[in-house]
């Protein structure tokens, strides 16, 4: 008799619910609230047996940890650093003859003779004058870069072990400096920076001129850079330099005129001899003191009545009585260093324009649309743009020249009675040309001259050759007739509004690195370390 086919296999959920079934919440005893692993092959939810934060809360320890950045910004006289996404640098180093001393040298704290002391007036020259407080020049034919490499090498040292702490981790650095900054220079910077321990695998290059427009959350500026050495005045469009141009008015002539000031008064006052105000004192007395003061108000109308007092001023000799200087006086400086009052515009090199001037030159060689943009958006920053008054003095001279000479180029006609017309201005469409006809002359002249001359009828009109047109293809009628229609004319005609000179702030070049740096924006400009160790600076040039 044949066996009988053996029984299929029971289902896996079906066999589980006909032998255990799963009591009521209101029967559940003790021995069921703890569960168990008694019966093996159940499929269960395993209760906090394993952590469930990565997928449903807070990330876990698998995060990679946020890249650091180290943000650099070079100056003639300082050294700045700190991390990126920082509104603010660390720590500024600034350079000075205390800075460069050995542990032991006390010299600086010996008594100094009276020869040594004694400087005269007319020895005081703009090319020494505080030389002992720079790092560099752009001058640098007469620079020991040996010199600038130790003082640079010992500055990041500091940089690196006091302020920042860094360990030997590779971070990305970013650099910012000047613009048109030499290429020696630029190249003794990265090697510093590359061959410190940190040993930063990239470093992206930015200029200052770009960082302040984007610290002023703009894209398109002009930046007025009063700096230590020079005046930068650079057009910005579009994150790109346009134009620039420099003059020599700066902070150092700023304290020189200064120094001059306090030499003529001390003299005046018989407490100084000879004039031997030392360099810190004299920048002292201009941070403290110096301002500038309106356009329209003169010393001897000063446009407010606190500006008539007396300032005590004390000087560095303890024996020597305090100067009394009128607050008035104290604003000749900025008045004959930045903007040059003292003698006419004609008189001034291109090297030595007043600032004013300078930025008006600028915006005068840029395009239409981008002059009206950088007319509103006149961002002046730089060391010596601190000081109280310049920034509305140097708005309110640029709208007198804007008001005063319009945008012609041309600044005297000579022995020309009257102002030419431009030729530009005199062009017409090619498809119809027409110009009245002049009057006759043979005619006008047979009026005697006791009566008054006829006023001449307008001629009609003739159709001049298309030989002798002066042809200009953007002018055309049919097509300005054509775009006048489009929405898009409509709309920028709509939102078309008068231009006016207008400032805005700036949190400065360094805190707009930082913010580049914090959004990982990268660079045109960056530099291996192997292949700058290689190669050295290979494919760039000088302008950055």
């Amino acid at each position: 008799m044949p066996s009988p086919p053996p029984a299929a296999p029971a289902d896996y959920f079906t066999s589980h619910r006909a032998r255990t079934t799963r009591p009521s919440a209101t029967v559940l005893g003790a021995q069921h609230r703890t569960p168990t692993a008694a019966l093996p092959g159940s499929p269960r939810t395993p209760l906090l047996g394993r952590s469930i934060s990565s997928h449903f809360g807070t990330p876990g320890s698998f995060r990679t940890e946020q890249e650091e950045q180290v943000v650099y910004e070079l100056g003639a006289r300082h050294f700045s650093a700190g991390f990126a996404g920082e509104s603010r640098a660390r720590c500024v180093v600034h350079f000075g003859p205390e800075g460069g001393r050995r542990v032991g040298d006390y010299r600086g704290y010996e008594p100094k003779s009276p020869e040594v002391r004694t400087r005269r007036r007319g020895e005081r020259q703009a090319d020494v004058w505080g030389a002992d407080h720079e790092l560099y020049r752009t001058d640098i034919r007469a620079l020991d870069m040996g010199l600038v490499e130790a003082k640079l090498e010992r500055a990041v040292r500091n940089i690196h072990t006091t302020y920042l702490q860094l360990d030997q981790k590779p971070r990305k650095a970013v650099l910012a400096i000047p613009s048109l900054l030499p290429t020696p220079l630029l190249e003794l910077v990265l090697k510093v920076l590359f061959n410190h321990y940190t040993q930063a695998p990239t470093i992206t290059i930015l200029t200052t001129p770009i960082l302040a427009t984007v610290g002023a959350g703009l894209r398109n500026a002009l930046v007025v850079d009063v700096g230590w050495e020079e005046t930068v005045v650079t057009a910005v469009g579009e994150y790109k330099e346009v134009f620039q141009r420099r003059s020599v008015r700066a902070g150092k002539m700023l304290t020189l005129e200064m120094a001059k000031l306090l030499d003529v008064e001390a003299e005046k006052a018989a407490s100084l001899k000879h004039g031997n105000a030392e360099f810190h004192y004299v920048e002292d007395v201009t941070q403290r003191l110096a301002w500038c003061r309106p356009r329209n108000s003169t010393p001897a109308e000063p446009a407010d009545t606190d500006i008539a007092e007396h300032k005590r001023i004390p000087l560095p000799n303890k024996h020597s009585k305090p100067l009394l200087i009128p607050f008035t006086n104290l604003s000749d400086p900025a008045e004959t260093a930045l903007f040059a009052t003292s003698h006419p515009a004609t008189e001034s090199d291109d090297h030595d324009l007043p600032i004013h001037d300078l930025a008006y030159r600028v915006l005068l060689a840029l395009p239409l649309d981008l002059r009206s943009t950088c007319l509103s958006h006149i961002v002046v920053t730089g060391g010596a743009s601190q000081l109280p008054g310049l920034k509305h003095r140097l708005l309110q001279e640029i709208q007198h020249l804007v008001e005063t000479r319009g945008w012609d180029p041309v600044r005297s006609y000579g022995s020309a009675s009257a102002q030419h017309p431009r030729v530009l201005a005199e062009r017409s469409s090619n498809t119809v040309a027409r110009r009245s006809k002049p009057p006759n002359l043979a005619e006008s002249e047979k009026v005697p001259p006791s009566k008054p001359a006829p006023t001449p009828t307008p001629a009609a009109d003739v159709v001049i050759p298309a030989s002798q047109r002066p042809h200009d293809d953007l002018n055309d009628a049919i097509s300005l007739r054509a775009e006048r229609h489009t929405p898009h004319a409509q709309q920028r005609k709509s939102k078309e509004v008068p231009t006016e000179v207008r400032g805005v702030a700036t949190l400065g070049a360094w805190a707009g690195a930082s913010l580049i740096a914090s959004l990982r924006v990268k660079g045109v400009h960056e530099v291996e370390r192997e292949e700058f160790l290689r190669y050295g600076l290979r494919d760039e040039g000088a302008v950055f």
